[in-house]
Formats: C-alpha cells, sequence, structure tokens
C-alpha cells in the first residue's frame, strides 16, 4: 500500500510540473528560430580553397542539421523566405594528451564558421561568427586518417551550427 501511494504521489507532482511549465508560455529556442527563419530556407556553402572536400561536407551537414532542429524545408534561393550562407573560416587540430612513448592519442578539432543570415521578410542581414569543437582518441597509432579528420570536422561544425541557431532564436526575442 505504501509503494501504491509513493508512486501516484511521484506522478501527481509530475502532472503538476508539466502543467506548471505549458502554463509559463515555455518555448524551445527552436521553435523561435523556426518562426524567424520561416518555413523555406536556401542553404549556400562558400567553399574553402584550402579544403574543398570539407566544404562539401559542410553542406550536407547544415541542411541535415537545419532540416531536424527547425523542421523547416530547405528548398531553392528563388523560393525561400530566408539565405544562410556559411564558410568554413579555419580548422585547428590539437594534441591534448599523450601517451608514455610521447605520441599524441588525444586531440581536439576546432572550426570557426561564419554565417551570413538573410531574412527575405524584413530585409534584414546579419553576420555571425561561430566556433565549434570536438574531443576525439585515437587508438593505437597518432595517425589522424581522413576519415576520422572528415568526421571531427563534421562534429564541430555542427556544434557551430547550434550555436547559430540559438543566436538566431535569442535575437527574436
Amino acid at each position: 500500500m505504501a509503494k501504491i501511494s509513493k508512486i501516484s504521489l511521484f506522478a501527481a507532482f509530475f502532472c503538476a510540473f508539466l502543467i506548471l511549465l505549458s502554463a509559463c508560455g515555455y518555448q524551445p529556442i527552436a521553435h523561435k528560430t523556426k518562426k524567424a527563419v520561416g518555413e523555406r530556407v536556401f542553404v549556400e556553402v562558400k567553399i574553402n580553397p584550402r579544403d574543398p572536400q570539407n566544404s562539401v561536407a559542410l553542406k550536407d551537414e547544415i541542411t541535415q542539421a537545419i532540416f531536424e532542429r527547425l523542421g523547416v524545408n530547405v528548398s531553392n534561393k528563388a523560393d525561400s523566405d530566408s539565405t544562410i550562407e556559411v564558410q568554413l573560416q579555419h580548422i585547428r587540430f590539437s594534441s591534448l594528451a599523450e601517451n608514455r612513448v610521447g605520441f599524441a592519442t588525444f586531440y581536439r578539432c576546432e572550426v570557426s564558421v561564419e554565417f551570413k543570415y538573410f531574412n527575405a521578410s524584413t530585409q534584414k542581414t546579419r553576420i555571425f561568427s561561430k566556433k565549434g569543437f570536438h574531443n576525439f582518441s585515437l587508438d593505437n597509432t597518432s595517425i589522424i586518417t581522413d576519415s576520422v579528420r572528415l568526421e571531427a570536422i563534421n562534429e564541430a561544425v555542427i556544434q557551430a551550427v547550434d550555436g547559430f541557431i540559438s543566436q538566431i532564436g535569442i535575437e527574436t526575442q
């Protein structure tokens, strides 16, 4: 009998919490960002001549992140409510830890990404510089392969995209 009352007490507190949360008008930042960017977004990625392979992968990652996080459609430029122009500014790898022999085994990939956001309804352009990073380890080798490098850059770029989405949402409040 005591277990049933504890469970029902927990359920009552949980329901009260949900009611309070919904009553306060809380909306996730992605909801505000979606309202700001509109239903259709055009994503343009400027190719970095020093790193063309990652610039192409960057467009796929950004397009997927915008679709997943905001639920907006990626469209052509003429039909879009807003345009996001993205350029990978720089990529830096640094060693964070070494093994007993002195070879690096743990790295940080840091990227700097420039976002140029144009809203068609307000005719305003904003430029944001966002950084992202990704820490990763290498098993028995200290060599960063192309696939590991590309994955680390993509993860860091996704973090920069999340920062950009948050910035747009905050500025529209």
